[in-house]
């Protein structure tokens, strides 16, 4: 299924607010007082010690990730606990797929964790004042000042009320296998914004690396497209695949002012249906059936599958495990260079008992030095001194580093922080809602049975009470 995950994230929200009560009811900080009337409190409030002192102290931490990253946690963990003897952490790594569902359970039986991992559901729980306002965690730690951080790297359910910055950064990336481009006698793609593909020349490029069981290329007379070989591309169909080409032709995921649903536009469906020509017009990019038997991005690129993937960069960690000859471009555009950073943030539950240790366990695990092999290659970070320091660049964006090949800090850590926009995750009120619409109407898109500008329109009235608006603009 092409939205599986978020089709099943989508309906665990939906569980979640159904929990809400009974969460609200059962949240209690250690004076019994319920998790929402704590609401104005901060960690130095309520803490009954300091961090170094002789009170023994253990927070439950709930966290998902690869093999990789479990080992980094589990690492920063013990970091942490070095540093502070006295503080212990019950690291507990659940499954993306199973996460949502099984906090749930933990908060809904009063075993909510001190501090979690977070998705897009976090706002409705800062809403019921579940988690701690993190504007309110700052007041009291001038350790921490918002302009450190990105631009637009917040979490906010309120104007003045937020679940926090990403705990690290991610972005839209163009990966590529680079032997099948010097087989095919093509150039890569550019590293550098200015000198992006346009959208046509992708297209043709993309072309000269698909081939058929015949060795036939789309253009060439008897190519069969329902026997291909190898495709030029395999494009992410998920909203941080569409939505950077959405941005870069003038759309957005709701209109300027905020007020109607931006994909229903000209810019947008011009944009999303591009990418659904590439699968069943110009036959570069397999449909989501054919997909489904394509490995995941780097093995993908390994096996010759595929030559170029548009996906996340959070797959550079796997393509640095391999003996692949890789590298990464700049996206391609339509007008244009814009794209987004985007990522998680750390909460903290209201029911804990220790949120000043907490807040210091927060700020340890978001500070890039506590966990740098993950910045080397899984993440990227989110204070802006990472991308401006050469020091610090060179720390976790060297291209001498696996995980970091040639062209990564023009094509991907420049090319974002300097073109940067809101991403439509944490910047779209009620975009769980929205995207629960959106994905199914587009999977007829992709294949082929409406164009985007049918499918959009379709869902225009369905979407429209969900439209109040974004936080960050």
């Amino acid at each position: 299924m092409i939205r599986k995950r978020l089709r099943t994230l989508s309906l665990l929200t939906a569980l979640s607010l159904s929990l809400v009560s009974v969460v609200t009811a059962c949240g209690s900080n250690e004076n019994g007082n319920s998790g929402s009337s704590a609401s104005s409190s901060s960690p130095s409030a309520t803490t009954s010690g300091a961090m170094g002192s002789k009170e023994n102290v253990k927070l439950k931490f709930t966290y998902w990730g690869s093999p990789q990253e479990k080992k980094a946690i589990e690492d920063a963990i013990k970091a942490f606990e070095k540093q502070n003897p006295n503080v212990k952490i019950e690291g507990l790594h659940i499954p993306g797929d199973d996460f949502l569902q099984k906090l749930n359970a933990m908060v809904a039986g009063n075993e909510a964790p001190d501090i979690s991992y977070s998705g897009s559901w976090k706002l409705k729980m800062g809403e019921e004042g579940l988690i701690y306002n993190f504007n309110d965690l700052m007041k009291d730690d001038p350790s921490i000042k918002k302009d450190d951080y990105l631009t637009y790297a917040w979490w906010n359910w309120d104007k003045d009320k937020s679940a926090g910055p990403f705990q690290a950064s991610v972005t839209p990336s163009l990966m590529y296998n680079a032997d099948m481009f010097k087989d095919a006698g093509v150039n890569p793609p550019p590293t550098k914004a200015e000198d992006a593909w346009t959208w046509d020349e992708f297209v043709a490029v993309a072309k000269k690396l698909t081939i058929d069981q015949n060795g036939k290329h789309p253009d060439d007379p008897g190519f069969d497209s329902k026997n291909i070989k190898q495709y030029g591309v395999k494009y992410s169909l998920g909203w941080n695949g569409y939505m950077p080409l959405v941005l870069s032709n003038g759309g957005d995921y709701l209109s300027a002012d905020g007020t109607e649903f931006g994909l229903s536009k000209p810019e947008a469906t011009a944009a999303i249906q591009k990418i659904a020509d590439l699968i069943n017009v110009d036959h570069v990019a397999p449909s989501p059936v054919q997909a489904s038997s394509i490995p995941a991005p780097a093995t993908a690129l390994q096996s010759k599958k595929v030559a170029m993937v548009v996906d996340g960069s959070w797959n550079h960690l796997d393509l640095s495990k391999t003996k692949l000859n890789w590298g990464v471009g700049v996206l391609p555009i339509l007008k244009d260079y814009k794209t987004f950073f985007h990522g998680g943030s750390l909460v903290i539950f209201k029911s804990t008992k220790h949120p000043k240790e907490a807040w210091e366990f927060s700020k340890f695990l978001t500070d890039p030095n506590n966990v740098l092999e993950m910045h080397q290659g899984l993440w990227m970070p989110q204070l802006k001194k990472w991308y401006e320091d050469p020091a610090l660049i060179k720390k976790w964006a060297s291209e001498e580093l696996p995980g970091r090949p040639a062209g990564f800090q023009e094509a991907v850590m420049k090319s974002t922080y300097e073109h940067e926009v809101p991403s439509p995750e944490n910047n779209v009120k009620n975009f769980v809602e929205i995207d629960a619409a959106v994905g199914p109407a587009l999977d007829q898109v992709w294949l082929g049975k409406k164009t985007a500008e049918q499918a959009m329109k379709e869902i225009e009235s369905k979407v429209k009470p969900f439209v109040k608006g974004t936080y960050l603009k």
